[in-house]
């Protein structure tokens, strides 16, 4: 894992081609803004993860243990 530090205002560039921009910091939060590919999605890790678990599930052969 890669640690950033950036303040209000300031920007990364991810891969070259997705910008996130910090937008407010308060307490333990941050607000970020990206500019990302439009044909390229945007998931937060906790739905990424869902959609991760459904999608194994999916899968699984049926009548098959967890």
């Amino acid at each position: 894992m890669r640690i950033l530090k950036r303040g209000v205002g300031e920007t990364l560039t991810v891969a070259g081609n997705a910008i996130v921009k910090i937008l407010k910091v308060r307490g333990d939060g941050v607000r970020a803004a990206s500019d990302t590919p439009i044909d390229k999605p945007v998931y937060r890790n906790e739905v990424l993860e869902e959609l991760s678990a459904a999608a194994r599930e999916a899968l699984r052969p049926p009548n098959s243990p967890e």
